[in-house]
């Protein structure tokens, strides 16, 4: 069973902004190796999923490669604060940025024309440092002309170009693009590192809401972020709060809250409802299969306890089928345009009918 992939664009603060770099010491090496060296791959590729900071680690280690610098992950010299204004304003002559147009409302992907783009600029002339970089976020949002563009990029690189290419799946990475690239793979951070990033991105939350909104979002940062800011804290304790009676379900509860989501608004809270839903689930089975200490900390009061209870009335196999309803039932209703509020009583009643052993 795999974990459920966000369906939130994450965009906090931008990462070519972001202070410092928290976590992913073995990657920074890896990199770090690679410029003390001068054994320098032409292209990068980043893999982990959404949030967790591989755009970061590329905007850090673009302005390493701009100053020649190296070393220890973390704030850098005071020497380049030049080159880090620039790189944060979105302004250095020698690095592009291939992304969506969020501030455009952009929300489909990256244009090819944006790739195409990139042959252009990697055949002009270095502005200042002799290198040119490019950093492509993310392959997931390349239409398949985009990813052709891309190819002949990478393909035939220029001397003294490097690419960064983020992907949240390995999946979305062709093999073409892959084998012509070196990997570094990237986790979650650890729950301390996560809280961390957050007590910048989210100074005003208190320290147990840091903590949780770290838990919820499996040490993504990026990820925590757009939970905060989709209140799903709140959403995923409602949700505890409903199960606990299981399999009794109090269905007047169940209809006051699912009467929440049939107005039009409610479209985008439904998508926060599913993904909370699938993440209740998911660690629901992870206490089965590996133990509580697997799952960590409660999210939320009452969590673990509710779970165990769950459990113990589903068993893995209805858990897991309960896992495939949630994905069918949101599928359903987010793709399908269906009746939301009706979407989020039929989890409920899955809910319950696994609980039954029906």
């Amino acid at each position: 069973m795999a974990k459920t992939e966000a369906v939130y664009v994450v965009e906090p603060l931008h990462p070519r902004r972001a202070e410092g770099l928290v976590g992913h010491a073995r990657a920074w090496a890896a990199f770090s190796a690679s410029l003390r060296t001068g054994r320098m791959p032409h292209a990068w590729l980043l893999v982990g999923p959404r949030g967790v900071g591989k755009a970061t680690f590329a905007y850090k280690a673009a302005v390493e490669i701009l100053t020649k610098g190296g070393g220890a992950p973390g704030r850098l010299d005071p020497s380049n604060q030049s080159i880090l204004r620039r790189v944060a304003a979105g302004s250095h002559g020698d690095l592009l940025a291939v992304e969506r147009d969020l501030d455009g409302g952009d929300t489909q992907g990256i244009p090819v024309a944006a790739v195409r783009d990139l042959r252009k600029y990697f055949g002009l002339t270095s502005a200042e440092a002799g290198w040119r970089v490019a950093i492509v976020d993310a392959l997931d949002d390349l239409s398949i002309h985009g990813v052709n563009a891309l190819l002949k990029v990478v393909e035939e690189p220029p001397p003294r170009a490097l690419l960064f290419l983020l992907a949240h799946r390995a999946g979305a990475v062709p093999a073409t693009i892959r084998s012509r690239c070196r990997r570094l793979p990237f986790a979650g951070l650890a729950p301390g590192e996560c809280v961390q990033v957050l007590e910048r991105l989210l100074p005003d939350q208190s320290p147990v809401e840091r903590s949780g909104l770290a838990h919820l979002a499996n040490g993504a940062p990026g990820l925590a972020f757009a939970f905060a800011e989709a209140d799903a804290l709140a959403l995923f304790g409602e949700i505890t709060g409903l199960c606990r009676t299981l399999p009794a379900l109090d269905v007047p509860a169940a209809h006051a809250f699912s009467e929440r989501f049939a107005r039009r608004p409610g479209s985008e809270r439904f998508s926060t409802f599913a993904a909370m839903f699938k993440i209740w689930v998911y660690r629901a089975a992870i206490r089965i299969v590996a133990g509580d200490s697997a799952v960590g900390a409660d999210i939320v009061d009452g969590e673990g306890e509710t779970q165990r209870q769950y459990s113990t009335a589903a068993g893995l196999a209805g858990v897991l089928s309960l896992w495939n309803d949630v994905g069918r039932i949101a599928d359903a209703a987010i793709h399908a345009h269906l009746d939301r509020k009706q979407a989020v009583l039929d989890v409920l009643f899955a809910s319950r009918r696994q609980a039954r052993g029906v």
